[in-house]
């Protein structure tokens, strides 16, 4: 574990934000967009780095293909398109 960096004072704008110091962005890695976790910890504020996950988007032969090699029964998936709350036949398409 790192030792603890300086305190620094951070001051709270009427919309509730706060601008994270540049050398602690740099150290951290934090680019614009990044996403950070929030806790809330013996009264004290800790945020963490989050890991992010890319999303995958499927063509429809993929789609085609996967299917194809499924292993459920047909009566299992009608199963589990109930569950999900999803209609007999009905396909997502991915937005692009």
């Amino acid at each position: 574990m790192d030792p603890p960096g300086p305190t620094t004072t951070l001051i709270v704008s009427p919309r509730g934000q706060i601008t994270l110091p540049k050398p602690v962005r740099a150290r951290l890695r934090l680019a614009p967009g990044s996403v950070l976790l929030l806790r809330e910890e013996a009264g004290k504020i800790v945020l963490d780095p989050a890991a992010v996950t890319p999303v995958s988007l499927y063509a429809d032969e993929e789609i085609e293909r996967l299917v194809g090699v499924d292993r459920v029964s047909p009566r299992g998936r009608t199963a589990l398109r109930r569950r999900w709350g999803l209609k007999a036949g009905a396909r997502r398409r991915g937005r692009g």
